[in-house]
């Protein structure tokens, strides 16, 4: 299953989302960091800078041992054996990006086919107006998750982002790739509301826990309570509901084609 996040706007916690949804999701998964502002949120947040990139995705290339090249050039997340939980880091150097423009139409199609071997991706796509967006990856997505902090002059943004960019969309398809996860912080609409304004449907929100997503963001020791307090719980709930819609638009669209994409 190939899932990525994105945003419209400002930095409403995509990277972090992204994150917490590798450390929590139930199969063997690859968080890849597809954003070409030039540097890796995860070595430099969670990591704390301790970790220096040997490999980014910028070496990462499609073929036959694309799988095995995946699992040399990326970095456990955990020290946990199952499920694995691998970071590809993104390009240290936004310059880069061009490089990458010409590659992402067959990265795409190299990551959603990984559905095969048993791995899913998880794609931190940064902000859907940046230039050399991964806009392959976010058509090939079986879900794509618009990551927001639902202000006013956000939705508003967020609501011109959809009308003006086809976010993997597939024409004749009922099961829509498109969602919303909503940051619950103070003075913000729920996620109901949001889903309603933006006419998308929404995959969950996460509470405002600024302590527990600095775990993920800044490397900070987990505070007490972690893993049963709300956000935890948040997490794996999106996780869950993620890749139950990741799975129905997957069987949605070979229905609809008569076969395997």
């Amino acid at each position: 299953m190939l899932i990525s996040l994105t945003t419209a706007s400002g930095s409403p916690g995509a990277s972090t989302t992204a994150l917490g949804l590798a450390l929590t999701w139930p199969r063997d998964v690859i968080l890849l960091e597809a954003d070409t502002v030039g540097a890796s949120s995860t070595l430099a947040g969670f990591f704390a800078g301790s970790i220096p990139p040997r490999s980014t995705i910028l070496d990462v290339s499609p073929g036959p041992d694309f799988e095995e090249q995946l699992m040399q050039r990326s970095i456990a997340l955990t020290d946990e054996r199952e499920p694995i939980r691998r970071l590809v880091p993104g390009i240290s150097n936004p310059l880069h990006g061009r490089s990458l423009s010409t590659r992402w139409e067959a990265l795409a199609l190299a990551l959603y086919d990984l559905e095969r071997a048993g791995t899913d991706v998880i794609v931190d796509i940064g902000r859907v107006h940046s230039r050399y967006l991964a806009a392959p990856i976010l058509q090939a997505s079986d879900i794509t998750a618009l990551v927001l902090r639902p202000t006013i002059t956000s939705t508003l943004t967020a609501r011109q982002t959809i009308k003006h960019h086809r976010l993997a969309e597939e024409d004749g398809l009922s099961s829509p790739a498109l969602h919303v996860v909503t940051i619950g912080a103070p003075d913000t609409y729920s996620s109901s509301e949001t889903a309603r304004a933006l006419h998308i449907p929404s995959l969950g929100s996460l509470p405002w826990a600024p302590k527990h997503a600095a775990v993920f963001a800044h490397g900070k020791p987990r505070p007490r309570g972690f893993d049963t307090g709300s956000y935890a719980r948040s997490l794996r709930g999106l996780a869950q509901a993620t890749r139950t819609a990741g799975q129905k638009r997957r069987e949605a669209i070979q229905t609809l084609r008569g076969g395997t994409r």
